[in-house]
């Protein structure tokens, strides 16, 4: 009897089994065949399309839009430190959702982010190929606006809008784009003095602090150029080459070396970003053999991918390779275009200046590289009346990431 029992309920249960399976299969069939009718009827657009089914196909379409870009949105925060996502409700009457994003020191930096997967993204597009979220000729994009918010846009309409409360004035200007002459001037060796960084600070144009991560006066000098409206980039100690005879210069503590691990370099990284956490990227103090090294640039820079950091080449040597390998791997690079002060004297950097500015006419961005020095902040203050600035416009070095951010050749 009670192997009887037990017969009777295993058919019992199969049985129920297969009639789940059938139930699934059936459901499955049903959905199936109603997202394909939905979505060809979206895709009709003559007068026999149901107009009901169209605005129900429009929502959904808005929808699985705004699904991708907060995907990619979610991505980027991760690979920024302490960003949190809020969604709050929407400020203008376009339905748009809306999140603010806390606990970013460097907002430039989740945007990078962002804009690293959806180059990706957009490359991964067929030409011709039909997509249920692209219109053809329409593209994934990031723009910001005049407020200091930033929309991630589907065939030129707006699915999501970030704000960065606290960022406005700063990232509004990334809504301009660049003239056809660009200056970014960049001064290394920041940290040690506060007073040299309130003098460059108090310039009529925009400067850009490299600052040693280290640096007895690092945070001040960091804080100073955050209430100033300048960009701050991380000024990373980097081995050197031998000079002539066999001596070592010193590169200072918590150097890259190209013998370095990945393991190793993460902590140089991790440390000098927690130090300066307003910094956009980073460029090299010294590191004319580090930037030599293939494999040590490209161990570098595999660090960095997701997190939004701009790398600027120093070009302490003439074969360095680290702007390369940043761009090779989807990271935003440039090259130092001019140094001013080899020689420390006012005439000579205010010819430096004019060679720089030159370049910016005649390439359209220039990068110029300068000190600390007294002879730098004389030179720099002279210059505005000086000859050979005419139709230069010396930006923020934010400006000038993204727009190479945007327009750049990246593999």
């Amino acid at each position: 009897m009670l192997e009887m029992g037990s017969s009777a309920g295993t058919r019992r249960k199969a049985g129920g089994r297969t009639t789940a399976w059938r139930l699934l299969l059936f459901g499955v069939f049903w959905f199936s065949l109603s997202l394909g009718i939905g979505m060809w009827s979206l895709g009709q657009e003559g007068p026999g399309a149901p107009r009901l089914l169209r605005e129900q196909g429009g929502m959904h379409l808005q929808a699985l839009r705004q699904r991708a870009f907060l995907a990619v949105l979610e991505r980027a925060a991760e690979g920024v430190p302490h960003a949190r996502l809020r969604e709050v409700p929407p400020s203008g009457g376009d339905g748009v959702r809306e999140y603010v994003m806390e606990g970013v020191d460097a907002p430039l930096r989740l945007a990078l982010s962002m804009q690293e997967r959806v180059e990706v993204w957009r490359r991964s597009l067929h030409p011709g190929a039909e997509s249920p979220l692209l219109q053809p000729g329409g593209e994934p994009r990031l723009v910001w606006r005049d407020d200091g918010s930033l929309e991630a846009c589907i065939n030129e309409q707006p699915v999501l809008r970030l704000r960065f409360p606290g960022h406005e004035s700063r990232l509004g200007a990334l809504a301009r784009p660049l003239g056809p002459a660009s200056l970014v001037i960049v001064i290394d060796d920041m940290g040690q003095r506060l007073d040299t960084a309130e003098q460059l600070a108090a310039l009529p144009f925009p400067v850009n602090f490299a600052i040693w991560p280290h640096a007895r006066r690092a945070e001040d000098v960091e804080r100073l150029a955050q209430d100033r409206g300048l960009d701050v980039i991380v000024h990373l100690p980097m081995q050197p080459l031998r000079r002539e005879g066999g001596k070592q210069p010193d590169a200072g503590p918590h150097a890259l070396t190209e013998t370095m691990s990945a393991g190793e370099m993460r902590a140089v990284l991790d440390a000098a970003f927690t130090r300066l956490p307003t910094a956009i990227g980073f460029n090299n103090h010294m590191g004319s053999r580090f930037t030599g090294s293939r494999n040590g640039c490209r161990l570098l820079c595999s660090q960095l991918r997701g997190q939004g950091l701009f790398v600027l080449d120093s070009m302490t040597q003439n074969h360095s390779v680290l702007c390369k390998e940043a761009l090779q791997q989807g990271l935003v690079g440039a090259e130092r275009s001019v140094f001013l002060d080899n020689e420390r004297k006012v005439p000579s950097i205010l010819s430096a200046l004019g060679i720089a500015a030159a370049k910016a006419q005649r390439h359209g961005v220039a990068i110029a590289i300068g000190h600390p020095y007294p002879e730098t902040v004389q030179a720099l203050r002279q210059w505005p009346a000086a000859a050979g600035r005419e139709g230069v416009a010396v930006v923020s070095l934010r400006r000038l990431v993204w727009h190479l951010a945007v327009h750049s050749d990246r593999p």
